[in-house]
């Protein structure tokens, strides 16, 4: 009768130290994926690709009453990590990494983008270029701008 309480309690032992390793591992997983991997790859309706250069004139100029506000991002590095949400921050519309050169448009009636690197990005709000940060600068732009 000793023996197998000793085997059960060892068994007991095992099957939990198995469930903290496999919940280890899992959490790791969760946090180390790639965020270029979760993005989804539908085309997401509020963004659009690069625009050809005759309505590119007309994304650069201010939006109109129908369309809210507009932020136009466009990475110039290898890779950006952005996050754009709206109308609060904490409704994300999109969120992951751009390739050089790709272009993202959001329109809505309020919008944030987060950027980690603000040197990696040029944005348009509302039709005025903002200016670009220094490297490793985290910035967050709204559109329509906060008063400050």
């Amino acid at each position: 009768m000793g023996l197998a309480r000793i085997a059960i309690a060892v068994l007991a032992v095992s099957l939990a130290l198995g469930l903290v390793i496999v919940g280890g591992v899992s959490l790791w997983g969760a946090l180390t994926k790639d965020a270029s991997k979760t993005a989804s790859t539908a085309p997401d309706p509020s963004s659009s690709a690069a625009a050809p250069s005759d309505t590119a004139k007309s994304k650069r100029s201010a939006p109109s009453a129908q369309s809210g506000n507009e932020i136009d991002v466009q990475c110039l590095a290898a890779q950006c990590q952005i996050y754009v949400a709206g109308p609060s921050a904490t409704d994300p519309i999109w969120q992951g990494a751009l390739v050089h050169g790709e272009r993202k448009n959001y329109t809505g009636t309020r919008l944030l983008l987060k950027v980690d690197d603000a040197s990696t990005v040029s944005v348009v709000v509302n039709g005025r270029q903002q200016a670009r940060g220094r490297h490793g600068q985290q910035r967050t732009y709204y559109a329509p701008a906060r008063q400050r």
